[in-house]
């Protein structure tokens, strides 16, 4: 299954869920539902956001030329490939989204980070 077709299904199913929940709730207050939709497709959105991270080239650094990958911030020097971490970041919705990712390491500076993109 592609991406664009799982998102519609699992749109799909969230609008379903929501739709019950909505039937089951009908005295809810506007801020409730509200909220009830957020974290319904905080879901949905952190799939998306992990997903399309996750087809960065920067995902193995260790593959790409030197002059493509990512810079030090502090020389400006191309960044050596030190290995994949896993990373775990927080959304605006207070989700966590998890990546497995190059960390990058300048020798200049002798400093080891994860590239911003």
């Amino acid at each position: 299954m592609n991406k664009r077709t799982k998102w519609q299904e699992m749109f799909r199913k969230t609008s379903n869920e929501i739709s019950e929940w909505r039937e089951e709730h009908a005295q809810a207050s506007f801020t409730k539902i509200e909220n009830v939709v957020d974290e319904k497709l905080a879901r949905i959105r952190v799939c998306m956001i992990q997903e399309l991270a996750m087809e960065s080239e920067l995902t193995d650094i260790k593959r790409l030329r030197p002059e493509k990958r990512p810079k030090c911030v502090g020389c400006g020097r191309p960044l050596a490939a030190n290995g994949k971490q896993k990373r775990q970041l927080i959304t605006t919705h207070e989700q966590i989204v998890e990546l497995e990712r190059s960390k990058g390491y300048c020798r200049h500076c002798r400093v080891s980070f994860f590239p911003p993109r």
